[in-house]
């Protein structure tokens, strides 16, 4: 039959595999969001100063790149985690 699912040899890896998986997404459309609505507040942000700049273009140029930054790091300390608590529990194969 066509839609039967193979049994995976190997579930811890494939439950560290899916948990970086959706920790990957999850930090993709954290961005993505974050992006968008900092591209989409920037007009109205534009009204505030801030040293003598448009609070809207402080927040697209410096303001979005510290977030994805702060996400990437927070990204390594989780899946940092995750491997931790694999290598923990089963061996690494």
């Amino acid at each position: 039959m066509a839609t039967d699912v193979p049994v995976s040899d190997n579930p811890a890896r494939d439950r560290h595999q899916l948990t970086t998986l959706i920790l990957a997404i999850a930090i993709l459309i954290g961005t993505f969001a974050a992006v968008f609505i900092a591209i989409a507040a920037a007009t109205a942000l534009n009204q505030y100063w801030f040293l003598h700049f448009p609070l809207g273009f402080v927040v697209l140029s410096q303001g979005v790149l510290f977030l994805v930054i702060a996400l990437a790091f927070w990204f390594v300390r989780v899946q940092e985690r995750i491997d931790q608590r694999r290598s923990e529990t089963t061996e690494l194969v």
